[in-house]
């Protein structure tokens, strides 16, 4: 078989095959929302995975009890937050992480109980920069909480120019200097919101991977290329809405493939090549040289819709 009729038979196959209204899966009481992964009673939620009794979150991971956050990893408890990390009953941060008991804070990380403040580290107990003791600070807090929502912003955006916020954002990396909003990670290169991931690059949105490139909303991967909202791969390339596949590449809306090739809405099948069965030495007669001419030629994802 030859890539250009290779490429062509697939494109019959996703034009003939039903799509799904959306995409919710092993989650429960999760109607209202789209792209949900193993999460749990989530209302207008959006792009989440284990995540779960929250409403309005967006691009969030691991994170509970939550309203009106985007970009919410490993969080509980937050209200309108974007960008934060292992925070807890808090509000109104941006691009925080380690940080509990707080509001309306900047680029703060492991502080505790601080109001309006901007790029402190390891503190508590401060309004707008300012150090308190703990019972000063609550008695402060109760007249700043009773400030119009204006003033309160307006206060914080002139204590911004008074410090410098770095160009990317990063925590707990080794060896991942370029990309950004880039977490626990190592040996990772243009990166974009990207958590506990080693030896990859070009990943957006997408986390625990291993060993992977060009993944985009794809989580829990290892030796993997070009995916979008796929998880629990392995060795497997061109992969979009499909899990716990192996050894298989050009796959769509499959689930526990192995050894497959260019196969659209399968579950636990193997030696499959565009949707048809064949044994073991025909798969391997028949992929091994496709692969190699699409390897030579880097047709890519060539021109597949979905």
């Amino acid at each position: 078989m030859k890539a250009q009729t290779f490429f062509k038979e697939i494109i019959k196959i996703i034009a003939l095959g039903p799509k799904p209204a959306s995409y919710i899966l092993n989650s429960e009481n999760c109607n209202y929302g789209e792209h949900i992964y193993y999460s749990k009673n989530l209302f207008f939620s959006f792009d989440c995975l284990n995540c779960s009794d929250s409403t309005y979150i967006y691009d969030s991971l691991v994170s509970t009890n939550s309203m009106d956050c985007d970009y919410a990893n490993e969080s509980d408890q937050c209200y309108e937050s974007v960008d934060i990390h292992k925070c807890s009953n808090s509000s109104f941060l941006e691009n925080c992480a380690d940080i509990q008991d707080s509001s309306y804070s900047t680029s703060c990380v492991d502080c505790h109980d601080v109001f309006g403040c901007v790029l402190l580290r390891n503190k508590s107990f401060c309004i707008f920069n300012r150090q308190f003791s703990e019972t000063e600070y609550h008695q402060q807090l109760e007249k700043y909480k009773k400030w119009p929502l204006e003033k309160i912003l307006l206060t914080i955006e002139e204590l911004k120019k008074q410090y410098p916020i770095t160009q990317t954002n990063e925590l707990h990396n080794e060896n991942s200097n370029y990309g950004n909003y880039v977490y626990y990670s190592k040996d990772c290169y243009i990166c974009f919101d990207t958590s506990y991931s080693f030896d990859c690059g070009y990943n957006f949105n997408s986390s625990n991977n291993k060993n992977s490139y060009d993944l985009t909303y794809s989580t829990e991967n290892e030796s993997c290329y070009e995916m979008i909202n796929s998880g629990k791969n392995i060795n497997s390339s061109y992969l979009a809405y499909s899990a716990n596949c192996k050894n298989s590449n050009y796959l769509i809306n499959c689930f526990g493939l192995k050894d497959s090739l260019g196969c659209f809405g399968l579950s636990h099948k193997q030696y499959c090549i565009l949707n048809r069965q064949f044994t073991k030495e025909e798969y391997e007669k028949i992929s091994q040289p496709l692969l190699e001419e699409l390897r030579i030629k880097n047709l890519d994802w060539s021109d597949i819709i979905y």
